[in-house]
């Protein structure tokens, strides 16, 4: 079971000269998803405000667009955790319309980070027991066919 994170509707300066949403802002669109599920985990803002060293930097991400979305959309996105290890996490999102149709999905790599290093280290360990928790819960459904799938033109 997936996790999915509440609508958001495209804003109108989101539209490109093509009359569809920009591709930077699928980025946006897919950033808040994983705010979303790091809440869930303890890695939300509270946890990297100034005052606490840690937080979470991208590492990696990689987006797929499948459908443009068109001006006044409102999507939401589908997360799920694909491997935990002690310093970071491997997940896929998709992006949804609202009417059901998949728009683009987006595949990366989240770090712990240590701001004072800055350096990659360890979760805590009751942040590592609720990604571990999820990751057993994800693991029940197939890994998406575009995952790790390598970047080419067709011939």
């Amino acid at each position: 079971m997936s996790y999915r994170a509440a609508n958001q509707t495209l804003k109108p300066e989101w539209i490109d000269h093509n009359g569809h949403l920009n591709m930077a802002y699928y980025v946006v669109l897919f950033d808040w998803g994983v705010d979303e599920v790091q809440e869930v985990f303890g890695l939300g803002v509270p946890y990297s405000d100034a005052d606490h060293p840690f937080t979470t930097f991208s590492a990696e991400f990689r987006i797929r667009y499948v459908r443009e979305l068109p001006p006044g959309s409102t999507v939401y996105s589908i997360f799920r955790l694909l491997d935990v290890g002690p310093k970071a996490y491997h997940f896929c999102q998709e992006l949804y319309h609202e009417d059901g149709w998949l728009s683009a999905t987006g595949e990366g790599i989240s770090l712990h980070v240590d701001r004072t290093g800055p350096k990659v280290v360890p979760y805590p360990p009751e942040v590592l027991a609720k990604m571990e928790a999820m990751l057993a819960e994800h693991s029940k459904d197939p890994v998406p066919d575009w995952v790790g799938r390598p970047m080419g033109i067709r011939k």
